[in-house]
């Protein structure tokens, strides 16, 4: 898929919308593309007690301030430890169907505030990885019908490279995304985001500026 082909499935209107946001590769090239085509946009970041929150936060903060874009923050990491309570050994990712409950978070949020739209950078790696993901999308969306919330994944057939692509032409400056499951001060290189974003670089033959340890 090519660039000025992909972009043309990514139209949307100018009602101000609200994008789910994580600081990672994927969601800041969303986040840079919508800004440069001059749309209206709030991002949401929710800690649901996830390992890399506190990086993710840090340089999420950093993005929206250089696109000058609202961050909302939900604080739910309790949650996350509540699904964990009784495991001796806590998993990075302590929510494993973590958009059953971030997801209706959003549409809740964005019902009680105005906004009429959740974007979602969903990408075409994360259903092949979660093999249900698409179905649960779908219900979800059905969700947001029945309280006038349209939820929408316009880029679950885009490759992370493409969308990589995008960003990176759109001004993302990829240093100042973050994407590890640990949440150390670098990134790992092992774990399974890391390597899907190792992978994409290379995809899109552009030098990854990441500092791996």
């Amino acid at each position: 898929m090519k660039i000025n082909k992909a972009k043309k499935l990514l139209e949307i209107d100018i009602m101000k919308f609200l994008l789910l946001f994580s600081s990672g590769l994927d969601s800041s090239s969303v986040a840079y593309y919508y800004a440069k085509k001059g749309l209206d946009f709030d991002c949401l970041f929710i800690n649901y007690g996830q390992s890399s929150a506190r990086m993710q936060l840090k340089y999420g903060k950093i993005i929206c301030e250089k696109l000058k874009r609202r961050l909302i923050i939900i604080n739910a990491k309790n949650l996350g430890e509540a699904f964990v309570n009784n495991n001796w050994l806590r998993p990075h990712e302590p929510i494993i169907h973590r958009n059953l409950v971030i997801v209706p978070i959003a549409i809740a949020y964005a019902k009680q505030n105005g906004y009429k739209r959740v974007i979602m950078a969903t990408i075409k790696e994360d259903c092949e990885y979660e093999p249900n993901r698409r179905d649960i999308m779908e219900k979800l969306k059905e969700l947001g019908e029945i309280l006038g919330v349209r939820f929408e994944t316009p880029f679950v057939n885009f490759p992370k490279y493409l969308l990589l692509k995008i960003g990176i032409k759109s001004g993302l400056d990829p240093s100042l995304t973050y994407s590890c499951l640990l949440g150390h001060k670098y990134h790992c290189g092992k774990c399974s985001q890391c390597l899907k974003r190792i992978e994409a670089f290379k995809q899109a033959k552009i030098r990854d500026p990441t500092i791996y340890k």
